[in-house]
């Protein structure tokens, strides 16, 4: 059932905490039933939850030998994930079924020093991009890289297929990049801004991008002539994650400056903020079916905010 929580409804949300903390956290995910969600950061250690069950439970998936930088749960299947690190050393892409225990099912060697991951809707590619601004496209069911791509010297960041797996978005620099996919042909680039894009998203019906800047600013843009909606700056620090719920008419994003704020669409109104416990929060991620938000305090835990 899809939520139809108003603005007065954030004005009055609780906060409580769902998830224990050891060190830092880098990525936060909600499976894709709403009723897992995994952590993973420096201590190498994925966490999977149970949000309604104690903290202390949580299962511990162990296979990386560096910091985990990412942490995505597969679009078809609610029991496996994939997971990267950001270490020049573990080069592993790792493969998880959680019904088969708690070590990788399987694995692909990449670039190493991976900062982002996204997973094609249909499950069948993941791209990954490292520090050194290569990419590779990972062939989920034969197991093989059968793509790189070198950005030269162009930052790349955070990136997302569309929700039909037509076309990929990537935060290059300061634009957002649009390209066909498989094949890769330039379709569109907007520009964002004059410092690079960091983190971006689409929401759930495929009418906005929002994209999140070193600059500070939080922007919101349309996909029919790809122009800017509204930008709003609420954060004191680059931008970390900007992030649409499941209905699209919020925007929850976060910074170094220690506050999630939340907004509302289109107009990017600030209807809810609270202050991160620890501060400087990384990641934030929204429940798939409810205004459920999951966020992590530097070294204090997973806190999650809602109604």
């Amino acid at each position: 059932m899809v939520s139809t929580a108003s603005v007065d409804d954030f004005a009055r949300h609780t906060t409580r905490r769902i998830g224990s903390g050891r060190e830092r956290v880098r990525s936060v995910a909600w499976n894709l039933d709403g009723r897992r969600l995994a952590t993973a950061g420096t201590d190498k250690v994925i966490r999977v939850y149970l949000p309604d069950k104690d903290p202390r439970s949580a299962t511990e998936c162990r296979g990386h030998t560096g910091e985990v930088q990412c942490v995505r749960w597969s679009p078809i299947h609610p029991e496996r994930f994939a997971s990267v690190s950001g270490s020049a050393q573990d080069k592993a892409l790792h493969f998880w079924d959680l019904r088969q225990g708690h070590k990788p099912v399987s694995t692909v060697e990449t670039l190493g020093e991976n900062l982002n991951m996204a997973w094609s809707s249909d499950g069948k590619t993941i791209v990954i991009g490292n520090r050194n601004d290569k990419v590779v496209w990972v062939d989920v069911e034969e197991q093989t890289i059968s793509r790189q791509i070198d950005m030269g010297k162009d930052q790349t960041n955070e990136f997302l297929f569309s929700h039909n797996d037509a076309f990929l978005v990537t935060g290059v620099e300061g634009q957002l990049r649009i390209t066909s996919f498989p094949s890769h042909e330039p379709i569109h680039a907007i520009d964002v801004g004059t410092m690079p894009v960091t983190v971006l998203d689409l929401d759930p019906r495929g009418r906005y991008f929002v994209a999140g800047c070193n600059d500070t600013l939080v922007s919101l843009w349309e996909t029919q002539d790809w122009t800017c909606v509204a930008t709003s700056g609420v954060h004191d620090d680059p931008v970390r994650m900007v992030r649409f719920s499941q209905d699209g008419n919020f925007v929850a994003s976060c910074a170094a400056d220690g506050q999630v704020v939340i907004s509302a669409v289109p107009g990017l109104e600030k209807v809810a903020s609270f202050a991160v416990p620890g501060g400087n929060s990384e990641t934030l991620a929204w429940h798939p079916t409810k205004n459920l938000l999951a966020y992590v305090g530097q070294e204090t835990g997973i806190w999650g905010a809602g109604l």
